[in-house]
């Protein structure tokens, strides 16, 4: 059951990501229009994805990356709860570390990723 789970809530991310719509449109508007920009940080280094769902900025990340970085999260973790909410049976950091695994399996050569414990690797 849980491997199922797991299956749905990464399908639904990859379809989030691909402008279908889940959740309220002004979220999903919102990330997507950020994604270029994300993206663009992740291939810099200047910021990765975390064991939890969030973005992290690196050690070399300035203002920018920061900002960028406070605003996705916010929109996830949005996303996490609202997910959560139409299904009863998974709590919004289930979610968050489903959707790690999915951002992990999406992610290009090069991009960082940051552990529970906070060390850095890269794929």
């Amino acid at each position: 059951m849980r491997q199922v789970l797991e299956l749905i809530y990464f399908a639904a991310c990859l379809l989030m990501f691909a402008g279908t719509s889940f959740g309220k449109s002004d979220l999903k508007d919102r990330m997507k229009e950020r994604l270029p920009e994300v993206l663009a940080a992740k291939k810099a280094g200047t910021v990765g994805e975390g064991s939890d769902g969030r973005v992290h900025v690196r050690p070399s990340a300035g203002d920018v990356e920061v900002k960028l970085a406070k605003a996705e999260n916010a929109d996830r973790s949005t996303y996490f709860i609202e997910t959560a909410k139409a299904d009863k049976e998974i709590s919004p950091s289930d979610i968050a570390k489903l959707f790690a695994r999915g951002m992990w399996a999406k992610g290009s050569k090069g991009h960082w990723y940051r552990s529970s414990k906070g060390s850095w690797s890269q794929k």
